[in-house]
């Protein structure tokens, strides 16, 4: 089984394949889609534009690692700046249709959900996600940039979700 995480945004899209065989998570691979901002052209047309790119790139992830299922970290407005958060909205929605368009199951964890099952706290800071991805993960060096740790860490909690659901479904 191959699980993709993904830390959705539009400058910087993290994401990481995990392959889980058993108790065993292995790493496949892991990295981060980048977009510039277009300086002189509207936002609604930049946004467009960016948006366009980060789906090729997306797809072609897809297309090239072919994952059964994948994990996003939720998008959640806290009411800090409409216009970035509009900007995420979209990505996410791309990501959505991406993999619907697939047949990739996609679940959606918060980042304090992400937080505490791979750390143990809800309140884990950036470092300590990476710290504790590593350690899952059995990787020699810490994951990086932040934003491919953040897709690790959302690709594990989903494993670890489906366990639980599966062994609670087993003892029903």
């Amino acid at each position: 089984m191959k699980i993709l995480g993904v830390d959705p945004g539009l400058a910087a899209l993290g994401y990481g394949l995990l392959a889980s065989d058993g108790p065993r998570l292995t790493l496949v691979v892991h990295g981060v889609l980048r977009t510039k901002r277009r300086h002189g052209l509207a936002i609604g047309r930049d946004l467009a534009l960016r948006i366009g790119e980060l789906a090729r790139a997306f797809e072609r992830v897809l297309d090239e690692h072919r994952p059964d299922e994948a994990a996003i970290e939720e998008f959640r407005f806290y009411g800090k700046s409409v216009t970035s958060s509009l900007q995420v909205a979209n990505v996410v929605g791309m990501l959505r249709e991406a993999l619907r368009s697939r047949g990739i199951s996609a679940a959606e964890y918060s980042a304090r959900d992400i937080k505490r099952a791979v750390t143990g706290s809800a309140n884990a800071s950036k470092a300590q996600v990476q710290k504790l991805v590593k350690l899952h993960l059995g990787m020699t060096d810490l994951p990086r940039p932040e934003h491919a740790a953040d897709a690790l860490a959302a690709a594990i909690t989903h494993v670890q979700r489906s366990r639980l659901a599966r062994a609670t479904e087993r003892s029903s």
